[in-house]
């Protein structure tokens, strides 16, 4: 999975975690050998993997090392080694480290798939609920919008029928212009005619606009326009935005035909 803004502020705080570790371990390091003080750079390490992920996590392995050499082995204060026990103590910290970050980290790493996982299924959850919830169309879709919004990396979305009206656009200040003229097959989120290799994984949706053809029965109702915020979005993702899309097709379906015309996101009145 790639790096979020949320694990930015911990590759910063990883490696600086890191120096403040081995300025702490100062008073320790006439007591017993560098060896012995590796323990706690790699129980550093393991921490800052779990929250902060890959990289972060490599860079403060790396600062660990530097860390022990620079403030607990001799020559103190320098980035020199003086005995033959502390090289091995540093390259075993340095080795150790990298091994703990890189296992740290595919467990982060899964713990973030699955919370992806279950926002999206939360997502498609709610959208199938509005299809049995009592209120209008506007009510309906703006609670399922909401949630898509929430979920994915979306900048901006709009629902029209077949004669291309606007019935709900979020957010509030998103101009309801028509989106390009892409059209994404469904799952995959790719034009027709392309094949899904040749769509980078994870490239964000088209920042211009695209439209998801709702389609009920083999019959079309309406389009689903989506705007990308420019964030990557996962073959998982792309799947979960088709479900909740097929759920606003339904809803469009089973609409009265005499139905209100939302726009700009407005509850209805």
């Amino acid at each position: 999975m790639e790096r979020t803004n949320r694990d930015l502020p911990y590759l910063g705080a990883g490696p600086l975690a890191a120096v403040l570790l081995g300025v702490a371990l100062v008073p320790l390091r006439g007591l017993t050998t560098a060896s012995n003080l590796t323990f706690a750079f790699i129980v550093l390490t393991i921490v800052v993997a779990e929250y902060g992920g890959r990289w972060t996590a490599v860079a403060s392995a790396l600062s660990s090392a530097l860390s022990l050499d620079f403030f607990l082995t001799q020559p103190y204060l320098r980035l020199a080694i003086a005995e033959k026990h502390d090289v091995i103590a540093f390259f075993g910290l340095a080795g150790c480290s990298l091994l703990a970050a890189a296992l740290g980290s595919k467990r982060s790493e899964r713990v973030a798939n699955l919370r992806a996982a279950r926002a999206h299924a939360d997502a498609v959850h709610s959208a199938l609920g509005e299809l049995s919830r009592s209120g209008s169309l506007g009510s309906r879709l703006i609670s399922i919008v909401d949630a898509a919004l929430a979920t994915f990396p979306l900048a901006a979305v709009a629902v029209r029928d077949m004669a291309g009206e606007v019935l709900m656009v979020k957010p509030r200040g998103h101009v309801p212009t028509p989106a390009s003229e892409t059209v994404l097959e469904p799952d995959t989120l790719v034009a027709p005619g392309k094949h899904v290799p040749e769509r980078p994984r994870n490239a964000p949706l088209p920042a211009e606009g695209a439209r998801l053809a709702l389609v009920v029965g083999n019959r079309q109702v309406g389009w689903l326009d989506v705007w990308g915020n420019g964030a990557p979005v996962s073959p998982e993702s792309c799947r979960a935005l088709t479900a909740v899309a097929r759920a606003v097709a339904a809803l469009l379906a089973d609409a009265e035909p005499g139905r209100p015309r939302l726009s700009r996101g407005d509850p209805p009145g």
